[in-house]
C-alpha cells in the first residue's frame, strides 16, 4: 500500500448522484406504467404520469446546476479559474 488516503466524495457529490438516480429510477418507473396503460387499451389520458417526468427534471436541472457552480467557485486557485492558471481557453466566456 502506497499510504495514500481515499478521497471521500463531498456531500454535494452524493446529493447530486442521489436526485441523478431517483429521477432515473422515476423516468423509467413512469415510462412503464405509461407503456402498461397503453397496452391494455387505458382510454384516459396520461397527464399525471408525464408531469411527474418534467417535475423531476425541473428538479434535477436545479440541483446539477447548484452542484456545477459550487464545482466552479472550488476551483480556483489565487482568485482565478484553475483551468485559466493552466492556459486552457474556455469557450464559454469567449465572444
Amino acid at each position: 500500500m502506497s499510504g495514500r488516503r481515499s478521497k471521500r466524495p463531498s456531500t454535494s457529490h452524493i446529493i447530486a448522484i442521489g436526485v441523478l438516480m431517483v429521477d432515473a429510477a422515476a423516468t423509467f418507473a413512469v415510462l412503464a406504467l405509461c407503456a402498461l396503460a397503453i397496452l391494455r387499451d387505458y382510454a384516459g389520458a396520461l397527464p399525471y404520469l408525464t408531469t411527474l417526468i418534467g417535475a423531476l427534471q425541473a428538479v434535477t436541472g436545479v440541483v446539477l446546476g447548484a452542484y456545477f457552480n459550487k464545482s466552479k467557485a472550488e476551483n480556483t486557485k489565487g482568485g482565478i479559474v484553475y483551468d485559466t492558471a493552466l492556459g486552457v481557453s474556455n469557450s464559454d466566456t469567449d465572444l
